[in-house]
């Protein structure tokens, strides 16, 4: 059980600075970082999400985005024995993280997003997504902003797991990072630039975006 003392101690946790480049059909981008350092936190004991508008989609979501980081997925920009258009070599999962189920998504930002939400694989990329592409999400409020929704920017999206402290920004983020890492969550800090924008510590802007076939409230 994730106790709200956790919570509390969590938010002195370094802000962190997501950063993955998985547009495999750009040859123009490279692999992000995390210039931070890890902060992860231990899967049993990361602070709960808040109570979303429709608990169901949110919990279903989170718990296929935990799938990968117990299995400590790791960062590829290709299926698994594919070959990495991101980082270079060939995609290869043992142990925990080699799953049929898996096999065919890529295990970068955006796999990852498109394996919680249950889109087909080998998932979308960052510009596939919205705003860019509105064919499986939309674009919505940050006021609207739910557990399960995501956040998108030219080159990292990532799960939004919830607001820890929501007056100070703070928010849980699950996702797969950058090369050489595996899935994780971390908190990390935001604010609110304009409707539909949240600003990471780092000063790079991402668009509040939702699964469009999210049940309605």
């Amino acid at each position: 059980m994730r106790t709200l003392s956790y919570i509390v101690a969590s938010l002195a946790i370094a802000s962190v600075v997501p950063g993955c480049s998985d547009d495999p059909g750009s040859l123009n981008q490279g692999p992000g970082g995390d210039p931070d350092g890890p902060t992860t936190l231990p899967p049993s004991t990361a602070p709960a999400p808040a109570p979303s508008h429709d608990p169901s989609f949110a919990d279903k979501t989170l718990s296929r985005a935990r799938e990968w980081i117990d299995a400590k997925m790791p960062y590829c920009g290709g299926p698994n024995g594919g070959h990495d258009l991101i980082c270079g070599g060939t995609c290869e999962r043992s142990g925990t993280a080699e799953n049929t189920a898996w096999d065919d998504y890529r295990s970068d930002c955006s796999g990852f997003v498109s394996w919680s939400w249950g889109l087909p694989p080998p998932g979308r990329t960052t510009k596939t997504l919205a705003p860019n592409d509105m064919a499986v999400s939309v674009v919505i409020s940050v006021d609207d902003l739910a557990a399960g929704d995501a956040l998108n920017s030219s080159e990292h999206v990532m799960l939004f797991g919830g607001w820890v402290d929501h007056a100070k920004g703070t928010a849980l983020v699950l996702q797969e990072s950058h090369c050489g890492t595996t899935a994780s969550e971390k908190i990390a800090t935001f604010k609110k630039i304009d409707a539909t924008t949240l600003q990471i510590s780092d000063g790079r802007n991402f668009r509040t975006i939702r699964y469009k076939n999210r049940p309605a409230s």
